[in-house]
C-alpha cells in the first residue's frame, strides 16, 4: 500500500475517532461543530457510495459487514481496489 494512502486511513482513523469522542466529551465550540457536521457529511457520502457499489462487491463476494463498515469508514480507499482485482 503506497505511503500516501496509509497516511489518509490514519488521518481518517483519527478524525472518526475524535467523531465517537466528541459525542461523550464534547470538544471546543467551533472545533466541536466542525468535527461533528464534517463527520455526518462524509458519513452520508459513504453511505451513498456504499449503495451505488454495494451490487459490485456483492459480485466479486465482498459485502460482509467487515467490509461494509469499512466502506463507510474509509469509502473509495478500501472498495477501489477490491473492484480493480481480476
Amino acid at each position: 500500500m503506497p505511503t500516501t494512502i496509509r497516511i489518509v486511513y490514519l488521518f481518517l482513523t483519527v478524525f472518526w475517532g475524535a467523531f465517537i469522542v466528541n459525542f461523550f466529551m464534547p470538544l471546543d465550540a467551533n472545533i466541536g461543530v466542525w468535527v461533528y457536521w464534517l463527520g455526518i457529511a462524509l458519513l452520508v457520502i459513504h453511505v451513498l457510495e456504499l449503495l451505488l457499489v454495494g451490487s459490485k462487491l456483492k459480485a466479486i463476494g465482498q459485502f460482509t459487514s467487515r467490509d461494509i463498515g469499512m466502506v463507510l469508514l474509509f469509502g473509495v480507499l478500501y472498495w477501489k481496489p477490491l473492484v480493480r482485482k481480476p
